[in-house]
C-alpha cells in the first residue's frame, strides 16, 4: 500500500513506469481529496480549484489513497488534473484527462461517451442531525426541514424519501452549507454522502448520525467508452485492490471498517 506516501513520493518511487495517465479530480472535497491548510471554501465550486503544483503534492484523502494504489496496480505514473466536480464528465469528453477519479457516480445525464468501471467504493445518502437534537429516528423527521444538495445520481432516491419521510426538503448548493445550517438549527437534519457524514461525525461532536445509508450507489472510475482496453485494465486493477483488502483498509482509515462493494 502507498497510503502513507505523498503523491510526490509515489512519483519519485515509480521511476520505472513510463506510461502517464491523467486523472481528473476536484481537489476541494474532504475527505475525498484536499490540501490541508488550504482555505478554499470561498472559491466558486463550479470553477477549477485554485491550487498550485506545490500544494498539489500535499494532497490527501480517500480518493488520493485509492489513486496511489490504483496507479501501482496499473503500472503508471499518475498526473492529477484539478477540475471542478461539476465538470468532471465534460472535461473527460473533451480529452482534458484520461480518467475520472473523485467520488464520481454515473447518472442518467452522464454522456454516452463515458463508461463506468466496476465500483471501487459503495456509498449512500445518510441522515445526520445536531447532537442535541430531539430527533432520534427517521420517523421523527416528519414535518421538519431536511437539507440535501442537487445531485443527479440521487434524484430517484430523494423522490422516494420525500414521499416516505413526510419532511420538508430544502436544496442547498454544497455540503458545507448543509452542515452549517444543521449546526445553526436552520435545518433539523441533512441527507448527504455517507463517506463524508461518517468522517465528519467521527471528528465533530456537533453532529450525530441517525441512519444507515438509505440507498446504495457506487463510486466508479470514468473512462472514455472508446478506450475499452483501458476500461478493462482499470476493472482488473480495482478487483485486485478489493480482493487484496487495500480499499477496505483505506475505508477504515478514513471512516471506519465497511463492507466491500458488491461486484
Amino acid at each position: 500500500m502507498f497510503t502513507g506516501l505523498t503523491l510526490a513520493a509515489l512519483l519519485a518511487a515509480g521511476t520505472t513506469a513510463t506510461e502517464v495517465l491523467r486523472f481528473g479530480m476536484d481537489t476541494r472535497g474532504i475527505p475525498g481529496s484536499w490540501v490541508p491548510g488550504l482555505e478554499d471554501r470561498r472559491e466558486d465550486s463550479r470553477q477549477p480549484p485554485q491550487v498550485t503544483r506545490a500544494q498539489l503534492q500535499k494532497l490527501q484523502g480517500v480518493e488520493v489513497d485509492i489513486l496511489k494504489a490504483l496507479a501501482v496496480r496499473l503500472g503508471v505514473r499518475p498526473e492529477i488534473v484539478p477540475t471542478s466536480w461539476f465538470d468532471l464528465e465534460k472535461n473527460l469528453v473533451e480529452e482534458r484527462y484520461d480518467l475520472i477519479l473523485g467520488s464520481w457516480t454515473p447518472n442518467p445525464r452522464t454522456p454516452a461517451a463515458i463508461a463506468a468501471s466496476i465500483p471501487y467504493y459503495d456509498w449512500g445518502l445518510m441522515a445526520a442531525v445536531r447532537a442535541d437534537s430531539a430527533v432520534r429516528t427517521l420517523a421523527d423527521l416528519e414535518g421538519r426541514r431536511v437539507g440535501h444538495i442537487p445531485d443527479p445520481s440521487v434524484e430517484t432516491a430523494l423522490r422516494a424519501m420525500r414521499a416516505s419521510l413526510g419532511a420538508e426538503f430544502v436544496e442547498l448548493k454544497d455540503g458545507d452549507a448543509l452542515f452549517d445550517q444543521v449546526a445553526e438549527g436552520t435545518l433539523e437534519a441533512m441527507l448527504f454522502d455517507s463517506m463524508y457524514v461518517r468522517w465528519r461525525a467521527s471528528r465533530d461532536r456537533t453532529f450525530r448520525i441517525i441512519s444507515e445509508p438509505l440507498n446504495r450507489l457506487g463510486y466508479h472510475v470514468g473512462v472514455p467508452r472508446r478506450n475499452q482496453a483501458l476500461l478493462e485494465r482499470v476493472d482488473t486493477a480495482i478487483r485486485q485492490l478489493l480482493d487484496a483488502g487495500e480499499i477496505a483498509r483505506v475505508r477504515e482509515k478514513w471512516e471506519g471498517a465497511q463492507k466491500a462493494p458488491v461486484r
